[in-house]
C-alpha cells in the first residue's frame, strides 16, 4: 500500500534546517514552479528524457492517483526542490524515484538529501511491509551523492537502497 500525497501543505514536516526551507507535498498550484525547478535542473535535456514539455511532466508527476509520491522543498513560498518517485507492485515493496531536483543556485544547502529523507518518510509510513526497497537511475556524476546518503549501486546506473521499519 502506497501512500501518495493527500497531505495539505500545514500536515507535513515543517523543518527548516537547510536555511528556511520547508519539505512538503505538491499541490496543484505547485505545477508551473515544479516545471521550472525541472527545467532549470536539466537543461537541454528533455528530448532525452522524452518529454514534451517540463510543464506536462510536472503536472504527471503531482497526480496522486496514480500512485505518485511527490514532495517539494520551499523556501519563501518558492519551489526549489523537487522529488517525485512511484509505487511500483513488485514482490518487496517498491518506490522508485523518477526526478530529484534541486535548483542550480540551491544545491549544496543539503536540500536533496532532506528531500530524500523526508520520502523516506513518508514511504515508512505508508507500507505495511517489513522490508521496503527504494531505486533510482543515477548518473555517473551522481553516484557519490547517492552513497553518502545511503544507496548502493546495482546494474547499470541503477541504485538501491533497503530499509525496515
Amino acid at each position: 500500500m502506497c501512500l501518495a500525497g493527500e497531505k495539505a501543505e500545514t500536515d507535513v514536516a515543517s523543518d527548516e534546517r537547510a536555511g528556511g526551507v520547508r519539505i512538503i507535498h505538491a499541490m496543484a498550484r505547485d505545477v508551473e514552479e515544479i516545471a521550472s525547478v525541472l527545467r532549470d535542473s536539466f537543461p537541454g535535456e528533455a528530448s532525452y528524457y522524452k518529454i514534451k514539455s517540463w510543464y506536462s511532466e510536472a503536472k504527471r508527476i503531482i497526480r496522486c492517483d496514480r500512485g505518485w509520491i511527490c514532495l517539494v522543498a520551499k523556501k519563501d513560498r518558492e519551489v526549489v526542490g523537487v522529488i517525485a518517485a512511484r509505487c511500483l507492485k513488485t514482490e518487496i515493496p517498491t518506490v522508485r524515484i523518477e526526478w530529484l531536483a534541486v535548483r542550480p543556485n540551491e544545491r549544496g544547502l543539503g536540500i536533496g538529501s532532506r528531500l530524500i529523507e523526508e520520502l523516506i518518510g513518508v514511504v515508512d509510513a505508508g507500507f505495511k511491509e517489513p522490508v521496503v526497497r527504494i531505486t533510482l537511475r543515477a548518473r555517473s556524476d551522481r553516484h557519490d551523492f547517492y552513497r553518502r546518503i545511503g544507496f548502493r549501486c546495482y546494474g547499470k546506473g541503477w541504485m538501491k537502497m533497503r530499509f525496515r521499519h
